[in-house]
């Protein structure tokens, strides 16, 4: 965590309103003022990188308003998507003629590159996730049609509730071995309400069989280490029977088992080089990644990374540079398979 800024430490001689407002202004893309102008010494914001994905944490007091003009969006700003989780009060956001009351723990998107307002009553608190629009692969104009609509897709819930824990866990997540691929999973949740709020209305059957992949993209990284992860529980928890799971994954060109496989691999990977961890031997690394036999772990380890779980953790956490992973056998056959961990 990085504090980018607490009045509380501040020397009092550093806390008037004018010189809080402009610490804010520096470190956000928003203009920023109160109504109660007084209160702007109160204010803290944090911040996280979660896997490359940044992560905002702001409390304010005295009820703030951030946005940004017609004319600052005329600045060279990279076309940006936050998505905000209410922590404390009642946010009111204004953006692209629509307006939207987002009460305490709701979900609100905002194009920061668009002129937008944002204010709550009272103190506040805020937690954001910041995606730019070019890693989500979607048009700029479709994001900016979507943003009004997304609370109306039938995926803003499950978006919701995993922003919720993303954003309020972000502390322990960064930390994580495996944070790159939960920052991943995220960009994917994200990029599939917009998508289903972008297109023309369509039923919640349509939009969860285009995005099904993602969703299971998405389950498969948040449970790689249950080791009873197969094609089974993830085709349970989606609703759908196996064989209709390995269809999308064969669609994809995607082998499920050797995706997951591949997935605990870089998790054992990344932790074997944490410092965190070197007081745990390779075997209860491997186990903790759903590999209970070493030898096969040591076998998958070396293949697909050229060195050893030994002389890959002898190295000093990567320091000789490893040959790319080979590419992931594209087995699209419907058919059972070796489970993911042995």
């Amino acid at each position: 965590m990085v504090t980018l800024l607490d009045t509380d430490q501040l020397p009092p001689a550093e806390r008037r309103p004018a010189q809080v407002v402009a610490r804010l202004e520096a470190t956000m893309v928003s203009r920023v003022r109160f109504a109660e102008p007084g209160a702007a010494s109160h204010a803290r914001l944090d911040g996280w990188d979660l896997g490359g994905v940044p992560v905002l944490r702001a409390a304010l007091a005295g009820d703030p308003v951030l946005a940004r003009s017609a004319r600052a969006a005329r600045e060279d700003v990279v076309p940006t998507v936050s998505f905000a989780v209410q922590e404390v009060g009642v946010g009111m956001q204004e953006q692209f003629g629509a307006q939207r009351t987002v009460p305490r723990g709701g979900l609100v998107l905002t194009e920061l590159a668009s002129p937008y307002e944002y204010r709550w009553v009272g103190p506040g608190v805020c937690r954001a996730l910041q995606v730019p629009v070019s890693r989500l692969g979607l048009p700029v104009d479709d994001v900016r049609r979507a943003l009004p609509l997304a609370h109306r897709s039938p995926l803003y819930g499950l978006v919701r509730a995993h922003l919720t824990e993303v954003t309020r866990d972000a502390e322990r997540l960064a930390g994580e071995p495996l944070v790159h691929a939960l920052a991943s999973a995220t960009v994917d949740l994200t990029r599939a309400l917009l998508a289903s709020a972008a297109g023309p209305t369509r039923s919640v059957e349509d939009v969860a069989a285009e995005t099904l992949l993602t969703r299971v993209r998405s389950y498969v990284r948040q449970h790689l280490i249950d080791p009873g992860l197969d094609a089974e529980q993830v085709a349970a928890a989606h609703a759908i029977s196996v064989r209709q799971l390995y269809r999308v994954c064969a669609a994809a060109h995607v082998s499920l088992e050797q995706w997951i496989i591949h997935q605990r691999l870089e998790g054992a990977r990344a932790e074997l080089a944490s410092p965190r961890s070197r007081d745990r031997s390779i075997a209860v690394i491997a186990r903790h990644w759903g590999f209970t036999d070493p030898s096969y772990f040591s076998r998958r380890f070396r293949a697909t990374f050229g060195l050893t779980p030994r002389d890959w953790r002898r190295t000093g956490a990567g320091a000789l540079a490893l040959p790319r992973p080979r590419p992931e056998l594209d087995l699209t056959a419907p058919r059972p398979a070796p489970p993911a961990g042995r």
